[in-house]
């Protein structure tokens, strides 16, 4: 008996040991690599388990108002199969809903502060090389060392390491958290990181991704604003040289002006895109969405519907056959779950604000969702596996850093 006590304990330890190991290791893999990314987190899944101590576990999660909301988020998600006709993408909504276990998993396990310190300078680190990779990339520096360094793919859509997308609002969500912790003080690194932040806002304004270009200004709005509102005259001139270097990089930058131009234009033209040319497919979504949401909007078209509905009732010009979600996180789930699914995510959300800004710094650390939240409206980024995963990794350090 006394032997599997020790055995036992032993293994807990272990255990333990792994979980900060791969927490960190998620901190370098979430900005380059989504194949073992994944494996990392199935790693935390089975460490999580054998640590067991479930009461205890079960505890917090019942203590934590928006980890109720996505239990019952999910919840009605397969209460959804039992209204609508069209559930042919349920299969795919139900993969991308195991994402958000990973909330549970994460916010119960057994993190020492030592351990979130690292994991943020693994992240903030890494984002910084795939920041510079890209930047090189784009001026062509990398070109020479292209047979040594195989392991990233040269393309259109890959400043580095993953699609331009996800890397821009990953850079921007590093930017934030870099600025944080240069603001409060919270590392003695502070040049490194200006350096970091300095290799992110090239990276971000000198790719196709737009979010991340939106999420920095926003942050930088903010900040801006809050330290300088009773200064209104530096507050003026920040603002004045914050939309200068927009106004240099929009005239220096052919990618950054030929994004802007397209998007000015479509909103200008309310989604006509010029002669010859489908209305613009974001605009489609909204309009038909509301259009069939108006219609059932206390239920929605349950579970899995969006896609076949756009496929089969929707005729624009467009192809709806790879689009499942509609690019906007409210409407879809409002959608297919109608208000009350609506209402469960905005629950989620709201706990969370709740849940920061009561911590120190809290002004800080609210950024992180209202961030997420925004994201949410140009497309469905809590049901896309590598920025769901991004963001309850650093949920999970904004909520558990604890302050000296």
């Amino acid at each position: 008996m006394k032997r599997s006590i020790i055995t036992f304990w032993a293994m807990n330890k272990l255990t333990v040991r792994v979980q900060q190991f791969l927490f960190v290791l998620l901190g370098v893999f979430i900005p380059t690599s989504i194949a073992i990314t994944n494996l990392i987190i199935g790693l935390l899944a089975l460490c999580w388990i054998l640590e067991r101590n479930f009461k205890a576990k079960f505890d917090i999660i019942k203590s934590s108002k928006w980890m109720l909301a996505i239990f019952a988020l999910i919840g009605f998600y397969i209460l959804g199969l039992l209204w609508g006709g069209q559930h042919l993408n349920a299969d795919w909504q139900f993969q991308r809903l195991a994402l958000l276990l990973v909330f549970p998993v994460l916010m119960t396990m057994n993190l020492k502060q030592e351990t979130i310190k690292r994991a943020v300078f693994a992240f903030l680190g890494t984002a910084f090389i795939s920041a510079s990779a890209a930047i090189a990339i784009n001026n062509n520096i990398i070109s020479p060392l292209g047979e040594y360094l195989s392991f990233i793919e040269i393309s259109w859509r890959n400043p580095a390491f993953i699609t331009y997308n996800y890397h821009n609002v990953i850079l921007a969500l590093a930017t934030t958290l870099s600025f944080y912790m240069l603001i409060e003080k919270k590392s003695k690194y502070s040049y490194l990181l200006l350096l970091f932040i300095v290799a992110y806002v090239i990276s971000i304004f000198t790719e196709r991704g737009r979010a991340g270009q939106v999420i920095f200004n926003l942050s930088a709005v903010f900040y801006i604003i809050y330290y300088n509102r009773k200064n209104l005259l530096r507050l003026f001139a920040l603002l004045i040289l914050l939309f200068s270097f927009q106004f240099i990089v929009y005239k220096s930058t052919t990618v950054y002006k030929s994004r802007f131009d397209a998007v000015s234009n479509v909103i200008k033209n309310n989604g006509d895109r010029g002669k010859g040319k489908n209305e613009d497919i974001r605009y489609v979504f909204i309009k038909e969405s509301l259009s069939r949401i108006l219609e059932k909007p206390i239920f929605g078209y349950g579970t899995g519907s969006f896609g076949t509905i756009f496929e089969n009732e929707v005729k624009s010009g467009h192809y709806f056959d790879t689009h499942t979600t509609p690019h906007n996180q409210y409407l879809y789930v409002w959608f297919e779950l109608g208000i009350f699914g609506l209402v469960l995510l905005l629950l989620i959300f709201y706990n969370q604000l709740k849940e920061l800004f009561k911590k120190k710094d809290g002004i800080h650390r609210v950024l992180l969702p209202l961030s997420f939240m925004f994201l949410m409206l140009v497309d469905s980024y809590f049901f896309i596996f590598i920025l769901t995963i991004c963001y309850i990794f650093l949920y999970t350090i904004y909520s558990r850093y604890h302050q000296q």
